[in-house]
């Protein structure tokens, strides 16, 4: 189970920027999007990442500064931020949170920007969307090369605050990528006598430099 989630998190993150890992923040979140809205900003989000892979000249400088773009603008970082850390939010100071965020976003974009070298024409389809409550769920399949079957991947869409549909979560023939973040920044506290310090030094190793 573990190597077929991690296949299909590279693809996708490293297709789209993403991955990762996402889930609403109910403060955040006001209202579904229309499922017009919400199949653009997929769709949309897909558009700019292919342009950036496909492009004979891009460095890994440039894929890494264009993932931060596109992670700013489609997804709700702080959010998912919150979620991923879970009931340890609760127990650190304002500036622990602050780092944290930060060093949350420029983790995501050390682990994944480095395999977009992997992109090798893969297509995406979206195809559906519906409303389930306070967020809209966009179905797509990210079409694979070499023969290999269609990837199911859906999208869960939120209006932010100012009313910008943003991405919560992302959910990976279903697992949700949020949740399998939030077990292991879990995992990794509890082994450490719960002390949120080990995973904020665990994160500034990963992504100095």
């Amino acid at each position: 189970m573990c190597a077929r989630i991690n296949l299909r998190s590279l693809v996708v993150v490293a297709f789209f920027a993403l991955g990762l890992v996402f889930a609403t923040s109910s403060n955040r979140a006001i209202a579904a999007p229309s499922p017009e809205a919400a199949q653009e900003l997929i769709k949309s989000m897909a558009s700019d990442a292919i342009s950036t892979l496909s492009a004979a000249n891009s460095d890994q400088n440039q894929i890494k500064t264009k993932f931060h773009e596109i992670l700013a603008k489609n997804f709700d970082l702080p959010g998912i931020a919150k979620f991923v850390l879970g009931r340890y939010w609760r127990i650190t100071t304002p500036e622990q949170q602050d780092e944290y965020t930060h060093l949350f976003e420029n983790y995501i974009v050390g682990i994944y920007a480095n395999r977009f070298s992997q992109y090798s024409g893969e297509t995406v389809s979206v195809e559906s969307a519906r409303q389930d409550q306070d967020a809209t769920i966009v179905s797509s399949h990210i079409n694979l090369t070499k023969g290999n079957q269609p990837v199911l991947v859906e999208w869960k869409v939120i209006d932010s605050s100012n009313g910008v549909p943003l991405v919560s979560d992302v959910i990976i023939e279903n697992v949700s990528m949020s949740l399998t973040q939030r077990s292991e920044f879990a995992t990794l506290i509890q082994n450490n006598g719960g002390k949120v310090e080990s995973l904020l030094a665990q994160l500034r190793s990963r992504t100095k430099g």
